[in-house]
Order: C-alpha cells, then sequence, then structure tokens
C-alpha cells in the first residue's frame, strides 16, 4: 500500500510472522507503517510462549481512517498477542467527509502453531463509525485462542449507544471451509439496545473462541465459571462464547477466565 503524506497516520499496514528458530518463537518478518507499532517479544509465565503487544502510536482510529493488519504464524512456533490499551473510534475531523473509519485484519495459523489473541475492547465514541472485519485461517493442528469484544461508548462521559454505526464481522476457516461467522451492525439510531431482548441495560460484551483439540472439554469448564455466558460447541475442537456486561469488572473478570481456562 503506497501512502500519500496526507495520509500518514490514516492509511497504514501491519504486517507481521512468526517462526520457530533454534526451539524458540522468534519474528520471521515484520513491516509496520504508522500508526501501527510493535514492541520486542516479551517472557510470559508460560515458558516458550512469549508475548507480543500490538500498539498505535495515535489517538485512536477517526472517520476516514483505513488500517490492515497480517498475522501469521508459522508451524511449531507459539505467541500471545495483546494490545497496550483499547481502540478509540473518533467521527470525522471534517463532518463534511462523514465516512467510517475501516480496519481489517487477516490470521493465518499454521498446522502446529499455537496462537493466542487477547484484544481490548472497541470503544466507539459519540457520532462515529466503525467497519471492521477479521478473517482466521487455522490450518488442521493448529491451535487459536481468540478474545474481541467492544463497549456501549464512553460510559464515564454519558456516551452511552450514540456512535452512529458499528459493522462486524468475524469469520473462521479451516482447510477452505466455513467454521464460524459472526456478523452485526449495531445503528443506536434505528434500534434500543437498553431492551430485555437485546443489551438489557449491559454496557459491555466479548465474544471467544477456542478452536483446538480437546475443545469440547473445555466447553465444559466455561459453563460451570460463566453460568450466565452463552457456550455453543460448534465442532469436536471449536468452542464460542459471548458475554454481556454492566461494568468494566465484570467484562475482565469473564476475558480472564476465558483465556486461563483456554490455557
Amino acid at each position: 500500500m503506497t501512502v500519500a503524506i496526507a495520509g500518514v497516520g490514516r492509511q497504514g499496514r501491519l504486517d507481521i510472522a512468526f517462526a520457530r528458530r533454534d526451539g524458540r518463537t522468534s519474528i520471521r518478518h515484520c513491516y509496520c507503517e504508522v500508526p501501527f507499532k510493535i514492541t520486542r517479544l516479551l517472557e510470559t509465565d508460560v515458558p516458550g510462549f512469549p508475548q507480543l503487544i500490538l500498539m498505535q502510536c495515535t489517538a485512536g482510529l477517526f472517520g476516514g481512517d483505513e488500517i490492515e493488519s497480517t498475522i501469521h504464524v508459522d508451524a511449531g512456533a507459539r505467541v500471545l498477542l495483546t494490545q497496550q490499551s483499547a481502540t478509540k473510534i473518533h467521527p470525522s475531523i471534517h463532518p463534511a467527509t462523514d465516512l467510517p473509519a475501516i480496519q481489517r485484519t487477516r490470521i493465518v495459523v499454521e498446522s502446529g502453531a499455537e496462537l493466542v489473541v487477547d484484544f481490548e475492547p472497541v470503544i466507539p465514541f459519540a457520532d462515529s463509525q466503525l467497519h471492521q472485519s477479521t478473517h482466521i485461517e487455522v490450518a488442521p493442528g493448529g491451535s487459536l485462542v481468540f478474545w474481541e469484544g467492544m463497549m456501549a461508548g464512553r460510559i464515564g462521559s454519558h456516551e452511552r449507544w450514540q456512535f452512529r454505526e458499528l459493522l462486524s464481522e468475524t469469520r473462521l476457516e479451516s482447510a477452505g471451509r466455513p467454521l464460524y461467522l459472526e456478523r452485526f451492525e449495531l445503528n443506536p439510531a434505528r434500534q434500543s439496545f437498553d431492551t430485555g431482548w437485546i443489551m438489557n441495560g449491559t454496557t459491555y460484551a466479548g465474544t471467544g473462541i477456542c478452536f483446538k483439540e480437546g475443545a469440547a472439554q473445555f466447553a465444559e469448564r466455561l459453563h460451570e465459571s460463566m453460568p450466565g455466558a452463552g457456550v455453543d460447541v460448534l465442532g469436536p475442537d471449536l468452542v464460542s462464547v459471548r458475554v454481556a456486561t454492566a461494568s468494566g469488572p465484570d467484562f475482565h473478570r469473564l476475558r480472564g477466565a476465558f483465556r486461563s481456562l483456554s490455557a
């Protein structure tokens, strides 16, 4: 992608690949454009399972911004991906343009690779628009634990459900077969989210996906630990969980439980 000077920080690409070398995971390739930035690989409590923090060096995404990232994990590599903070979605700087912010993510996990993705929630500010898509390909024999979420807005600033639009699609495939698809459109001007049929007063929502051998047993542990969550066994190696909470602490408690139980 060629970016004009005026687009620096507003149009950007991240392309990163991990490989196993000399018995440990390393960064095989990395290319970053503003606003993307990464840390070095960090040691974690699990030996041989390093962490990399994905960062954005701007205030967030504004209407008209367009960013895309590609993450590839080679066979034998193991890595935990996190973010340094929530992704803030701002309205267009120039109202005349009135464009959504766009972010696209593509993830490839090869056979024998293990990837844990623990994203911070998206926070759509008042009058903002976001179109996001995540396409995940996991080869048979690969392992994926994935978490993403969103808030109803800046709750402390009284911006609950005041964003204009949020379109999201998350898709998981393996061996060319579609296994999971979550697609939704949120438009607070056309629908009320505080009814008992939709969010029922909650302001945080999260989705977890676990694709690896023995996922069905993992689902039983999720049911016991998260009795109020929606847990679905979508195949012998695939489980999804959806949570909705009224507070941040409850949201992060369930998010942490998902991570620890899937380990």
